[in-house]
C-alpha cells in the first residue's frame, strides 16, 4: 500500500513538471509571437509613413486592377492633315497659316495708320497698299531674312550694285521704309481701350487667327507635349521677360503646345502676365510637360477634363513621399512605385543619389524594361 503511494506520488511529481514545461514554453512562444507581431507592426507603419507625402495622401505600393482601357486614353480620331488639306508649293503652306482675314487686318490697319501719320505731315499723302504690294514687301523681307541680311542697312540692299537686284526691282527703297514704318496689326484708336485687359491687344487678333489656323490644318496624335520658349527680343515691350538659363536672355516667351510624334505646332500662349485663362477642350489625349507645370492638382483638373499627362516632379513638391526622395542607400537603376487613384508616381535612380520622379495619370502598372540594362520603368521610357 505504501509502495503504491510512492508510486502515485512520483507520478504526480512528473506531470506537474511536465504541466510547468509546456506552459513556460507556451508563454515563451506566445512572447515571441507577440514580438514578431510588434516589429511587423512596426515595419508596417514605417513602411506606410514612407508613402505619405506632406499633405497626407498615401501612394499604395500595387497598382490598381483595371478590367478594360480607361476612356481618357481612348482616340476617336484619325491624327494628321485633315481631309482636303495639301500643301504642295511653299505658297501653298503660306497660305494655310496666313489666310486673307489675317491679310485684310492688316491691310485695314496699316492703311488707317498710313492715312494718320500722312495727316500730321505737311505736304505727305499716304498711297494705300494693296494686297499685291504687301504681299512683295513680305516677299523682300523673307529675302533678307534667307540671305542673313538682318544687319545690313536698308539703303544697301536696296541701291548698291553688288546686293541682289531684285530688291529695286521689285520696290523702291522709300516706299518699303513707308510700310515698314506704318504696318499694323490693329486699329490703334481702340487700343487704349483692349490694353486694360490684354498686354497683347496689339497683335491678339492676328495671334489668335493664326493660332486658329494651326488647329484647323492638323489633327494631333494621341500625345502631345507643352514646353516654352524664348523668342528672342531686346525691343520695348511690357511683357518681355529676362531668362539667365536661355542663350539670347531677353525676349519674348510663348508657351507651346506641339504634337509628341509630328513636329507640329498646335496652340500657343504667349506669356502677358497674369491674365484670366481658358477653358481646355475635352478630349482624350496626353500631354507631356516638365516640371514647371507638372503637379497633383493639375492633374486631377485635366482628368476632369479627359486629359492625361505625363511629366517630371520638382523635389520640392510636396506631393512626393518620402521614400522617392534622394537617398544614398537606393541602387542605381532602381524604381519605386506609388498609386493613387488614377494617379502613378515613380522614382528612378538614374545617378547616384539622384532619383528623377514622374507623375502620370496614363500609366497604371509596375512595367520595367528588363530587356535593359538601365531597367527603366515605362513611364520614364515614354517621357525621355
Amino acid at each position: 500500500m505504501m509502495m503504491t503511494q510512492n508510486i502515485c506520488h512520483r507520478i504526480k511529481l512528473e506531470l506537474s513538471g511536465c504541466l510547468e514545461i509546456q506552459l513556460s514554453c507556451m508563454k515563451k512562444s506566445s512572447q515571441d509571437s507577440e514580438d514578431l507581431s510588434d516589429k511587423s507592426s512596426e515595419e508596417e507603419t514605417q513602411t506606410q509613413s514612407s508613402r505619405l507625402n506632406k499633405k497626407g495622401s498615401y501612394w499604395d505600393e500595387n497598382p490598381p486592377t483595371y478590367g478594360r482601357t480607361r476612356s481618357h486614353n481612348i482616340l476617336r480620331s484619325c491624327p494628321g492633315p485633315p481631309p482636303g488639306s495639301t500643301a504642295v508649293l511653299p505658297k501653298d503652306a503660306w497660305d494655310m497659316f496666313m489666310s486673307n482675314n489675317i491679310i485684310e487686318e492688316v491691310l485695314k490697319c496699316t492703311n488707317l495708320e498710313g492715312r494718320r501719320t500722312a495727316a500730321t505731315a505737311k505736304g505727305k499723302e499716304w498711297r494705300n497698299i494693296d494686297k499685291a504690294e504687301f504681299m512683295a514687301f513680305i516677299g523682300l523681307t523673307l529675302i533678307a531674312g534667307g540671305e542673313k541680311s538682318w544687319d545690313v542697312a536698308l539703303r544697301e540692299l536696296f541701291v548698291d550694285q553688288l546686293q541682289n537686284p531684285i530688291y529695286k526691282a521689285i520696290m523702291g527703297l522709300k516706299r518699303y521704309e513707308d510700310i515698314r514704318r506704318v504696318i499694323r496689326f490693329d486699329d490703334k484708336r481702340t487700343r487704349a481701350l483692349r490694353l486694360e485687359t490684354d498686354h497683347m491687344a496689339a497683335f491678339r487678333y492676328v495671334w489668335d487667327c493664326f493660332l486658329a489656323n494651326c488647329r484647323r490644318q492638323f489633327i494631333p496624335s494621341d500625345c502631345v507635349t507643352i514646353d516654352e520658349q524664348l523668342v528672342p527680343f531686346r525691343g520695348r515691350c511690357k511683357f518681355r521677360q529676362y531668362m539667365p538659363s536661355k542663350p539670347a536672355k531677353y525676349g519674348i516667351k510663348i508657351f507651346w503646345m506641339c504634337d509628341a510624334r509630328v513636329p507640329y505646332a498646335i496652340d500657343g500662349t504667349v506669356y502677358t502676365g497674369r491674365q484670366p485663362g481658358e477653358e481646355v477642350q475635352r478630349e482624350c489625349r496626353n500631354i507631356t510637360m516638365d516640371n514647371f507645370f507638372t503637379s497633383v492638382p493639375l492633374a486631377e483638373k485635366l482628368l476632369e477634363k479627359n486629359l492625361t499627362i505625363v511629366g517630371t516632379l520638382r523635389q520640392n513638391k510636396p506631393d512626393i513621399p518620402p521614400i522617392m526622395k534622394p537617398s544614398k542607400s537606393r541602387e542605381i537603376h532602381s524604381s519605386e512605385f506609388g498609386f493613387n487613384g488614377n494617379m502613378t508616381i515613380v522614382s528612378y535612380v538614374q545617378k547616384k543619389g539622384k532619383p528623377v520622379v514622374l507623375l502620370s495619370t496614363m500609366h497604371n502598372d509596375r512595367a520595367v524594361d528588363d530587356s535593359s540594362q538601365k531597367k527603366k520603368p515605362d513611364t520614364s521610357g515614354f517621357f525621355f
